[in-house]
């Protein structure tokens, strides 16, 4: 039987320390980054931002894509792993972390596209006054659902004693599936917008979810291990996850970009400019090469400072599959000519990201950290509180609380 059992990984805990520490450092740059561009954009409205008329999206909402896609993939990953019973998420407590972890995206995500707004004190208008036939109302109801959802879920991974907990989660990890997806339908409904209009998309947004969302938590599974024997167990099967999801993905995107350029009597502008537009390094060095092929090769090692190392480069530079969804649909207008009948820096099709937008980039970063490490100091406390509160069960495993699991 030991011939087919895995040895057990190296996992470098020395190096965890200075990981905390660099992220400490990373919070206070991005928070005295960010406090800078939300001043920007509170006090200048939209003008320091590089967006116009003709392109209205940027950076934030690339961001806010990538963001609720990270959220989507951790929930949908982190709540089958608790239901299957796979190693290093079958407890209470990582369950808890994986619905810390998914708030925290949801938190940041959410910022970006209300600092993207026109009028931010309306952002409200969209559950007091929806329209339903609007693929924004619906997603942004749907988002409300997943976080009730989240909520609810992290109530009973405290108090639930009865089975509840499992069905829920079940029910939980199909709106982490819906909003993903329905992130590529609110593009391919768009029947004006030829590079939009895709059946591909929800479906590459989902993949693109897994993708990020499996990075994301094999860093937190490394960074907060749940024992080694359960870290270990975690980081292979998220290991294997991200090499599949990788190789779905990119074999989608495939997919999707040869039907544009297969013909050659076709012209397809959009895909132009992804692939020889002024940002072509976005899509062949940044996500094919930092967000694809080494990542992909680092994980073909037996190496868990390779791994993490992928996982990392995953999170940054996916990104750039969402701006290279986002901006080149912009791009490309719908009516020939427009561009030349009226000059201005508003009145643009190429779009620049400025400092200040990448500032509140920043400030989406700190954000989401600081919401996810106060969630996880808020989980340690009520659990230290549960466990002093309970002296007597504790002596007798067959009487521990959901809590104590």
């Amino acid at each position: 039987m030991h011939m087919f059992t895995s040895p057990p990984l190296r996992i470098p805990d020395a190096g965890r320390r200075w990981v905390h520490m660099a992220l400490v450092i990373v919070f206070g740059a991005s928070a005295v980054i960010g406090v800078w561009g939300v001043y920007e954009r509170v006090a200048h409205g939209h003008l320091p931002a590089g967006y116009g008329s003709y392109v209205p999206w940027g950076l934030w909402i690339a961001l806010y894509f990538h963001g609720v896609g990270i959220a989507g993939g951790a929930f949908l990953l982190g709540g089958l792993g608790y239901v299957l019973r796979w190693p290093g998420f079958r407890r209470r407590a990582a369950l808890r972390t994986v619905i810390v972890l998914s708030v925290a995206a949801f938190a940041a995500s959410f910022l970006g596209i209300w600092f993207d707004l026109g009028h931010m004190d309306r952002a409200s208008f969209i559950f007091t006054r929806p329209a339903f036939t609007s693929m924004m109302s619906f997603n942004a109801w749907i988002y409300g659902a997943f976080m009730a959802c989240a909520g609810i879920a992290y109530a009973l991974s405290w108090i639930d004693d009865r089975g509840w907990l499992k069905p829920f989660l079940c029910v939980a990890a199909l709106f982490s599936v819906m909003f993903p997806s329905q992130s590529g339908a609110f593009f391919g409904v768009v029947d004006a917008k030829s590079y939009w209009h895709s059946p591909l998309l929800p479906v590459l947004f989902l993949t693109s979810a897994v993708v990020a969302g499996s990075a994301t938590l094999l860093l937190v599974k490394w960074l907060f291990p749940d024992g080694e024997i359960e870290m270990d167990g975690a980081l292979r099967r998220l290991r294997s996850i991200l090499l599949g999801s990788l190789i779905v993905y990119f074999g989608l995107e495939l997919a999707e970009f040869s039907l544009g350029l297969w013909n050659p009597y076709t012209h397809a502008p959009a895909l132009e400019l992804i692939l020889w537009g002024p940002y072509w390094w976005v899509f062949w060095i940044v996500h094919l090469v930092v967000g694809g092929g080494i990542p992909f090769a680092l994980l073909l090692t037996r190496r868990v400072p390779a791994w993490l190392t992928a996982a990392g480069l995953i999170v940054v530079a996916f990104v750039s599959g969402r701006l290279n969804v986002l901006i080149p649909g912009q791009a490309v207008g719908e009516i020939s000519g427009l561009q030349d009948a009226f000059h201005h820096d508003r009145l643009k099709y190429i779009y620049h990201a400025t400092p200040a937008e990448y500032a509140v980039g920043f400030f989406m970063l700190a954000a989401g950290m600081a919401v996810f490490f106060v969630g996880r100091e808020v989980t340690r406390l009520i659990a230290r509180r549960l466990s002093a509160s309970t002296p007597v069960l504790q002596s007798s495993p067959r009487a521990a609380t959901p809590a104590m699991k």
